[in-house]
């Protein structure tokens, strides 16, 4: 267990912040363009793609990719966080990935040419839907929100699982016929008695009093997340109940989490007051920010 001091002090309040944008967007291979001295050798597209010399308030954000000597470097401003934003261009590629293939698979296609065009044209719209002044440590984890049911309701649903999967077993034409007509009746049923457990699990929620403590829950086994802080999270729009220095600390934590293999707790007390509390156990990462001004540490804990 570690325990420290951090947060915003009244000389860091002072200081001129910048929202996080992305400035620049390369993807860069020595190998395909001239050699130094020779002229740049740059492919890629997005927002103001442009030399540019890095301020103070520029960070960059460097990752490798699968094709040789090929990397991709994201410039931007903003807080410092260079995790969630590392996690925001491995998802690019991922991205990439899925709809266009690997780099080295455009490479056996076409050559460098062919590359080119695909980053160009897949890059050049997919850079425009980042926000990343939305991005925390939710998007590090890339986890997936499971809506909770009673027993009865995921009853029903597991056992249409199994009827499906024991009925329909080969992907062609027939296939998808009987698929229509095994799940369209069932899902009908299915999404009304989702629908009317999501609305009961509103009306309890809504009713509780604000809680003292709050907390962001991640499993690596199942990538189950589970999050009272976010009270909104799409790609363009992170709405969160507490303040961005205390998302900033949760994002240190786990930057922290990132460096050792071993189960881990740091309890921090900010500069506001609050305590933020993060453990990593069995692949799970919990992180908790509790309300409680008058607290010890040994309370804490």
């Amino acid at each position: 267990m570690a325990a420290a001091a951090a947060g915003a002090g009244a000389g860091a309040a002072q200081e001129k912040q910048f929202p996080p944008a992305l400035l620049s967007f390369f993807i860069y291979n020595p190998r395909f363009g001239p050699r130094e001295g020779e002229g740049g050798c740059r492919m890629g597209s997005g927002p103001g793609s442009r030399g540019a010399r890095l301020e103070s308030s520029l960070v960059n954000s460097l990752i490798d990719w699968p094709l040789p000597d090929c990397f991709v470097l994201g410039v931007r401003q903003g807080p410092d966080n260079d995790k969630v934003y590392s996690s925001v261009l491995q998802q690019c590629y991922s991205m990439y990935k899925l709809f266009n293939g690997t780099f080295l698979r455009a490479m056996e296609d076409g050559g460098v040419k062919l590359l080119k065009e695909r980053l160009e044209k897949f890059f050049h719209r997919y850079l425009q839907t980042l926000h990343l002044q939305s991005c925390d440590l939710l998007d590090i984890f890339g986890g997936i929100s499971f809506f909770p049911l009673d027993k009865m309701t995921y009853l029903k649903i597991q056992s249409f699982i199994n009827r499906v999967e024991e009925s329909l077993s080969i992907p062609t034409l027939d296939f998808c016929r009987r698929l229509d007509s095994v799940v369209g009746p069932q899902l009908t049923v299915l999404a009304s008695d989702i629908c009317e457990q999501f609305n009961i699990n509103k009306r309890v929620s809504g009713s509780e009093k604000e809680p003292q403590f709050k907390f962001i829950y991640f499993n690596h086994m199942n990538l189950a997340e589970k999050s009272t802080i976010h009270m909104r999270k799409t790609p363009s729009v992170s709405l969160t109940s507490v303040h961005p220095d205390l998302m900033k600390i949760l994002g240190d934590i786990n930057s922290d989490f990132t460096r050792v293999d071993e189960d881990e707790e740091i309890i921090v007390k900010a500069m506001s007051d609050y305590w933020v509390v993060g453990k990593k156990s069995d692949q799970r990462e919990l992180y908790v920010i509790l309300n409680q001004k008058n607290a010890n540490l040994i309370e804490v804990n």
